[in-house]
């Protein structure tokens, strides 16, 4: 099956990105969550801290009371941003590295370590599961974090009574937590394998898998948009195969499917991947082109033409089509501009078949 695609941001389906992105945009508001209630627990930390009065009480305050929570407060803020995303999980994936580090640097040569440590593996523990990171982003930070946590261990020394059980924790924390983030990313990849059939399914011809007229109606909304904004311009062509009732009639519905489905691989191997292909209905077809004028879509249908006046259908042989060529005004709708392109699709059809017109 051949899916269309699209490289602009704003029309971007479940199936149409990556796992990582689909990942980010769904568990943007479970991060958000999480980096606020992470936050609000880091400052309860920071005030049981101060009340024991430890050493280093003023830069425990200043890490634990507002650098962490900062953080964290940050990357619920940039949540609420699309665009600022990747920083929100750049800063999610460092987030948890900083704060090992600071707790490490606090506790770790002092007697008071093993009541200070279960930070350190509750923190791999929350990279890997509560974070909302998908596994390659959580293993990055995890990976870095236990590596900080033995190196220090190895550099600064733990009490040999405790080191062990160190040892064994942070090997726990890592298993307990690479484990969960494995099964919470089948279950996220299974969710986004069901999404995305269903979202094809919703936007696409059952025979042809081309675009219908909803997402081709969606996709144009959303082009003319950019258009108006970047100021180019957009054509759209139609076209009908010549004669294809003939088809039905003389060799049967089967192989006139089976035509159209040649004739939709076709259209969709010979334009570019930023063009949408959509099948209207029957024999007719439309492809709308961005950043593309009028000539330049009669050069692209020129093209087509020749490659389906070459091309073998199996069981009927050779067919021409006929097109129809439009340019978007501003401020039309897509009804308007199919109606002028349907115009120039019967005058190419008035005309003798086998043609392109541009109205």
């Amino acid at each position: 099956m051949i899916i269309p695609s699209s490289d602009k941001l704003c029309l971007l389906d479940p199936h149409q990105v990556d796992f990582q992105q689909w990942h980010l945009q769904s568990k943007t508001p479970h991060i958000r969550y999480i980096a606020f209630v992470t936050a609000l627990l880091y400052l309860l930390y920071a005030l049981l801290e101060h009340g024991l009065g430890l050493r280093h009480s003023e830069q425990r305050l200043l890490v634990h009371g507002l650098l962490v929570p900062g953080s964290l407060l940050i990357i619920g803020a940039l949540s609420y941003y699309p665009r600022l995303h990747r920083m929100m999980r750049a800063l999610l994936v460092i987030a948890p590295i900083g704060a090992i580090f600071a707790s490490l640097w606090f506790n770790i040569a002092t007697a008071r370590f093993p009541f200070f440590a279960p930070e350190i593996y509750l923190t791999i523990i929350w990279t890997f599961a509560i974070s909302g990171l998908t596994l390659r982003y959580a293993a990055i930070s995890a990976s870095a974090s236990a590596i900080l946590v033995l190196a220090m261990t190895y550099l600064e020394g733990v009490s040999s009574y405790f080191l062990e059980l160190h040892l064994l924790w942070i090997l726990s924390a890592f298993l307990f937590g690479l484990v969960n983030a494995l099964v919470l990313e089948r279950a996220n990849a299974s969710l986004y394998l069901h999404q995305r059939t269903l979202a094809h399914s919703a936007s696409s011809d059952g025979l042809t898998s081309l675009w219908n007229r909803t997402k081709i109606a969606q996709l144009f909304d959303c082009e003319t948009a950019l258009s108006h904004r970047e100021k180019y311009p957009i054509s759209l062509i139609m076209l009908d195969i010549d004669h294809f009732k003939l088809v039905n009639d003389t060799h049967g519905h089967a192989v006139g499917d089976s035509v159209l489905i040649n004739f939709a691989n076709l259209l969709l191997h010979n334009v570019r991947l930023q063009d949408h292909v959509g099948r209207l209905g029957g024999e007719e077809f439309v492809i709308l082109l961005p950043n593309t004028d009028s000539s330049q879509a009669a050069t692209v249908a020129a093209l087509l033409q020749e490659k389906i006046n070459r091309f073998d259908f199996v069981g009927v042989g050779h067919k021409t089509a006929s097109f129809g060529i439009t340019q978007y005004r501003e401020g039309e709708t897509l009804s308007a501009m199919l109606n002028r392109a349907d115009q120039a699709l019967y005058r190419a059809k008035a005309n003798g078949r086998n043609r392109i017109e541009v109205l």
